[in-house]
Order: C-alpha cells, then structure tokens, then sequence
C-alpha cells in the first residue's frame, strides 16, 4: 500500500528561532534533517514519499526583502532534498504572503524552476492582519489556480490581541497550548477557510484547489450546521458552503492519533477527499500510522487514503 505525506516540516534558523518548542534538541535534530534519519524514520513506518514543508510560522511573520529572501532560500534548500531523494520527498513552496505578488512571483519560480509540488502557508491572520478572502490576495490566489498547484492552508499563531482577550489566564504553557495546538489553531484556520468560501473566493477561482491538515480543521463536525444557517439566499452564493468545501477543499490526517475524527472527515467529505498525513516530526508516525492501519475501510478505499488521493492531487498518478 503506497504511502504519501502531506504535513511534514523541517526547519531554518530564520524561522525556528520563532518556535518555544524548539527549546527540544530531539525536535531540532528531527526538524534538520532531510537525508538518512528522516528515511529511516519513513522505511520504520512504511511512508513512501513526504511532501516537505517549512516550520510553521513559515515566512508569514517575517516582511518586506526579509520575507522575500527567507522564502527564496528556504525554498532552495528544500528543492535541493528533491533533488537527492526524488523518489521519496516533494516539496510545499513557502511564500511571502507580507507582498502577495512577491510571493505569487516566488511560487511562479519555485514551481517552475525548482519544481515544487504547490504551496503552504500559514494562516494569515495573525501576521499579515488579514485572512486570505482580503481583496490584497486576489493576485496570489489568482496565480496559484493558474499555476494549477495546491494550497496546504497551515495554522499559524493568532495576534496578540486576540491572545489576550480568548487564551489569557493561564500558565504560559497552557496558554500556548490552548491557543495552538489544542484549540486555537484549528478553530481559526476552520473559521479562516470557511471565510474564504462566504467571500466568493471559490466562484472567482472555482479551480482553486486547498488542503486542510488536522482532519479538517474542525469543519467536518460543523457542516451541517454550517449549511443550515447559511443558504444562498443569505450569503448571496451560488451554492451552500458544502458545495464549494466538497469541491475545492481536501483534508488530511496530520497529527490525528485516534479514529473518530477521522471517521468524521470520511463521512463528510468522502473516501475520495481524505488523504493520510502525519505532521512529523511534531507528531511522529507510529501512532498516525496505526490510525491509518484501523480504518474500517475497504482494501481499495484504504489505499486511496493512504496514498492514492494525494498521486491524484499531486499529479502522480495513480
């Protein structure tokens, strides 16, 4: 059963240096390296390819020539990994959303020249104080769906105003728990893309293709309700928001270590739309592996998940 990965991080200095967890040696070491320790981990837990992407908060808090250049280098040294390992690692373009045409240019060149499979980028809001359904965008969306690549949309920290005011109150470590990796990530980038779809930015691209991590950032729960409140005749879209989320949108399986949410996002968005990540190394792959193991699926319908979803996305083939 062929295996690819979509959330899969490494690390720069510019970057990690952003991060508290990094204060780790283990996740360090794990987040630098993109040769023999990574493979072997991928051989331990039978992970055909990983689709590689910057540390979250990327680029996206960084600006002006700063961003440009962080995002240019980055990029180099991932497509270099694709050179030397180009049966078992592809590549999301970091980009600096603080310019959207710097970084549509930047994706233009990192998908052309250096052949990366698309771009991540990490939510907005915090960074850029905008999501990305914001009128500065449209030239950034616009290349993307002409370049015909996916956008993984990533969490990324909430600014500081909105750190006080929902996640204060706490020790500094449950407070940076509770407004990332537990809550707080997955709720605004659930909000940031249904956002996206309430703006119209799916009729003005309907060839827009976007991949949520985490089971799909909540949204797999939420639809009905979702759809049950805004109908076209309210929201002035063509469609209800499922329509434009079953169509444009997949998600994976990052950092999912049990099978109900899971389950959610296959019932919701169909065997189809569903693709198995890991987010290593600040998940590693055993436990997510297991829960791809588990999946009450058929042989064909599994495989799919596992592998043949992203060949398809990806342009693989199956």
């Amino acid at each position: 059963m062929k295996t690819i990965t979509l959330e899969e991080h490494f690390g720069v200095p510019a970057v990690s240096k952003w991060v508290p967890e990094m204060q780790g040696d283990w996740l360090a070491g794990q987040l630098d390296d993109l040769g023999e320790g990574r493979l072997q981990e991928m051989d331990a837990h039978g992970i055909d390819i990983q689709v590689l992407s910057l540390l979250s908060p990327g680029v996206q808090l960084l600006t002006g020539q700063e961003a440009v250049q962080t995002a240019r280098n980055s990029n180099d040294l991932l497509a270099k990994a694709v050179r030397e390992h180009p049966t078992r690692f592809m590549g999301w373009a970091a980009l600096p959303t603080d310019d959207p045409r710097a970084a549509a240019d930047e994706l233009d060149r990192a998908v052309s020249e250096l052949g990366l499979a698309g771009a991540l980028v990490n939510s907005t809001f915090g960074t850029n104080g905008a999501f990305l359904d914001d009128p500065r965008f449209e030239p950034l969306l616009a290349r993307i769906e002409q370049l015909g690549v996916p956008l993984y949309l990533h969490p990324a920290a909430p600014p500081q105003a909105l750190r006080n005011l929902l996640f204060d109150g706490f020790t500094p470590v449950v407070g940076h728990l509770l407004e990332t990796a537990s809550w707080g990530w997955h709720s605004e980038l659930g909000l940031h893309s249904l956002r996206m779809v309430l703006a119209g930015v799916f009729e003005r691209h309907p060839d827009l293709r976007v991949v949520l991590g985490h089971g799909g950032e909540m949204l797999p729960f939420m639809m009905a309700r979702i759809d049950e409140f805004l109908l076209p005749e309210r929201t002035g879209l063509a469609e209800l928001p499922s329509a434009y989320f079953l169509r444009n949108f997949w998600v994976t399986t990052s950092a999912l270590t049990a099978l109900p949410p899971v389950l959610c996002a296959l019932q919701v968005f169909g065997v189809d739309r569903v693709l198995f990540s890991v987010d290593y190394p600040l998940t590693q792959m055993g436990p997510v592996r297991a829960v791809l193991d588990a999946l009450p699926l058929a042989p064909a319908d599994k495989q799919k998940v596992a592998g043949g979803n992203a060949a398809t996305l990806l342009g693989l083939g199956s």
